[in-house]
């Protein structure tokens, strides 16, 4: 029985390729190349990124990298006034004379006070994307065709935004304050930008295999 399961499973070969004119991180790869960390192997299809010396390989599974397009490291200011009124306790009612309104008691009518926050916010905005294209291939080995490609493209977005103001910061929202606590901090190089896109690209790697199979 065991002998028939050798035999009757499909051993794939799984490398990477890379077609761009750019280093791709070791670690990216070795990663990528991690199968036993897709739970993809089943009992008739086994994956392999490292060949073995006794195993008679049926389909290789090769992932080019085609393109890598990192933007520059953009920083874009905004300036803008946040107003908000606040109760300040109470005061009389008032006509259009400036006299007191009052009530069929004789009583001055007292309504909410309220008085406008107002500050000055220059908003600074971090911003650095990477996309990264590339083409899944499934290639027969006894026969070296080509039996179905697929393309995959991944994006990862830098991004940090920061405020400083003058005035009152109390005029803004509750969910705005955080950015008032961050600062500017270093944009990553281009090696870490592409090692960033690994995590969505591995996603979209699984998906295709799952919905593609070697067989059936």
């Amino acid at each position: 029985m065991d002998d028939a399961q050798f035999k009757g499973t499909d051993f794939v070969d799984v490398y990477a390729k890379n077609e761009t004119n750019m280093v791709i991180p070791k670690q990216l790869q070795d990663d990528l190349l991690d199968f036993k960390t897709y739970g993809l192997n089943d009992k008739w299809t086994v994956y392999h990124s490292l060949r073995q010396k006794n195993v008679a390989y049926d389909y290789s599974l090769i992932i080019n990298f085609r393109q890598i397009i990192i933007s520059p490291e953009q920083i874009k200011e905004k300036e803008f006034i946040k107003e908000r009124q606040v109760k300040d306790g109470v005061k009389t009612l008032l006509d259009s004379r400036g006299r007191p309104v009052k009530d069929t008691l004789g009583k001055e009518i007292k309504v909410d006070n309220y008085r406008t926050l107002r500050a000055n916010i220059y908003e600074f905005r971090q911003f650095k994307s990477c996309q990264v294209t590339a083409k899944v291939d499934y290639v027969d080995v006894k026969t070296n065709q080509l039996l179905q490609s697929f393309p995959v493209t991944s994006e990862f977005i830098f991004e940090n935004i920061y405020s400083t103001y003058k005035g009152d910061r109390s005029a803004c929202e509750d969910n705005y304050m955080t950015y008032f606590n961050k600062r500017a901090v270093p944009f990553p190089n281009n090696e870490q930008m592409v090692f960033d896109t690994g995590e969505d690209l591995k996603a979209r790697l699984k998906d295709i295999i799952v919905r593609n199979k070697f067989k059936g």
